[in-house]
Formats: C-alpha cells, structure tokens, sequence
C-alpha cells in the first residue's frame, strides 16, 4: 500500500518531495513505537524486576513517573505534530512558487509598460508627421518611397517591442500603391534582413489577390496569426501564378492594412501597409492597431502626392 494519502491537491508534489514526506512519516512511525510499544515494555519491565522494597519508595516511582511522562510526550508528538514538518516544508514549496508567478507577472508588467511607451512614442511622432510632408516634398517616386520610410521606420526600429521580433527571425515591412489603371499594387517602398528569400522588388498584387489584395478590396486591417493552419489563411493564400516555393515557411504571421481616406461619397483607396514575420503569432488585436495607425499616417501622404499630382496633370 502507498504512504502517501490520496490528496488531490498535493497531486503536483515533485518525486523529491514525496520521497522527503514518506522518510518524516517513517520517522514519526519511529516515535510511534515507542509510544505505543517500547515505553510500555519497558515499563513492564523495571515494573518486573524491581519493587519498592529493592530500590526505595521515591526512586521506583519516580523512574515509572518519568516512564509515562515520556510515554505522553511520545504520543503527544506522534499525533499533533504528525504532519508539521511536511506541512512546513509544503508552505515553503507553495511560497516559491507564489514567489515565480509574482515575478513572471513583473516581467509581464515591465514588457507592457516598455510596449506602451514604445507605442505613445510612435503615436507623438505620427502627430507631428502630416507637418513635415510639405517639407519632405515627395513630388517624385525617389522622394516619395523616401517619405514612406520616414513615416515606417521608426514602426521598424521598434519592433521587438511592438511584434516581439527576435534577431534572425526573417521579417518584411512594404508599402505598396494602386496602379494608375487601379489593377495592380505595387511596391514602392519595403525594408527586409539581407537573408530574406524575396531578392530585388516585392512582387506585384491584383486587388482581392492574396492578404495584400484581399485587405485592398475588404478596406479593413487583416490578420493573420499563422498562415499554415488558420482556416482564415484558406482565403487568404495567394493565386498560383503569384505563389512562391518559400511563401509557407516566410510568411506565417501576416497582417495587412489598406490605406485609404474615409472621405464622402466614398473611401479614397491608395494602397496596403504589409507586416510579416516567418514566427507564427506575431500579431494580435493590440499591435494591429499599430499597423493601422501607421497606414492611416501613410494615407495623409498619399493623399498629398495625389494632390501634387493631379495639380501638375491641370
């Protein structure tokens, strides 16, 4: 039979703990017999081989006195304090783990704290940005993509914090912009690791193809936690002519924000703000509104070239 009691809340006591529970229960087992069997034979005996007249009146009742007295002190241990070195040890095992969970939620409180500041800080420079389109002046493609990297980058920099990006993990960030004939968006401005398998310019969408497209036509932010398995991800997987032999292994987590104005009669759609990472779980609904900060910022300088553009076409 087990020494252990079945007790279901002790279930998660590690080998080392039960072993040093089963040797206090062996030792108060010790004590036990002497309460109940060894005080009390040697009782019987000095009661056997010795009497009054032997050894005195004082001394015999005295060495039976401190026999019982030690019989009581034996018991008294063995019952009440059975379980107070385990139940000691117990408290101390639950205070450290009490202790680990405290400190697992510092470190969780110290990651929030570094990721808002980290995200008030984008969001006092994106304030300030609509001011400096007119002195970037992005009447050219060169300039333009320059704006564009300007008003992502520090999104960039602040990436491990934002999307918990690691070194060596393989990320991209693009913007990319409808076409004149509204049928294809394109790159205009991406930033990537040296090893990412996409070499030169990022290849080219049709709105409604692929998360890029598919973010285009739906004007709503798409997110994708890990494009292997999500039942979303079925949707969201490109056209064959447009699929990659590493798209599954780079792309897993996916998010894509359109830019556009929400203007009257109807929104002014300019192109796709694309984050991606080849770790599944990078996005989620808090960093999202990041992305989407981030495109509406782009909107406003898309809508300045527009304007730059339309005039010089008059």
């Amino acid at each position: 039979m087990s020494d252990e009691v079945d007790d279901p809340d002790r279930t998660w006591l590690s080998p080392a703990e039960t072993k040093f529970r089963r040797a206090v229960r062996a030792q108060n087992r010790f004590v036990n017999f002497f309460a109940i069997l060894g005080v009390p034979a040697v009782v019987g005996i000095w009661l056997s081989v010795a009497n009054r007249e032997n050894v005195g009146v004082w001394p015999f009742w005295i060495v039976l006195a401190l026999l019982i007295a030690l019989q009581v002190v034996l018991y008294f241990v063995a019952t009440l304090y059975a379980e107070t070195v385990p139940e000691l040890h117990l408290e101390k095992t639950e205070l450290g783990e009490l202790q680990q969970l405290m400190a697992e939620d510092i470190t969780a409180s110290d990651d929030h704290i570094r990721w808002l500041e980290a995200a008030n800080t984008l969001a006092s420079y994106w304030s300030t940005f609509q001011g400096l389109i007119t002195h970037l002046n992005p009447i050219d493609d060169k300039r333009f993509a320059e704006a564009c990297r300007i008003a992502v980058g520090p999104m960039v920099d602040a990436a491990g914090t934002l999307f918990d990006f690691d070194y060596g993990e393989v990320w991209s960030v693009a913007v990319y912009r409808l076409d004149a004939t509204g049928e294809s968006l394109d790159a205009v401005w991406w930033q990537r690791p040296a090893d990412h398998p996409s070499q030169g310019t990022p290849r080219s969408w049709r709105p409604g193809d692929g998360h890029v497209g598919s973010a285009f036509m739906q004007d709503r932010i798409l997110f994708t936690t890990d494009m292997t398995s999500d039942e979303a991800a079925m949707l969201l997987k490109p056209s064959v002519a447009n699929d990659r032999p590493y798209d599954a292994d780079v792309y897993r987590s996916f998010v894509s924000a359109p830019i556009l104005l929400d203007v009257e009669p109807g929104p002014l759609r300019f192109g796709v703000l694309v984050i991606t990472s080849n770790v599944a779980g990078r996005f989620n609904d808090d960093n999202k509104s990041i992305v989407a900060h981030a495109a509406q910022v782009l909107a406003h300088l898309f809508y300045w070239r527009k304007l730059a553009d339309d005039g010089r076409e008059a």
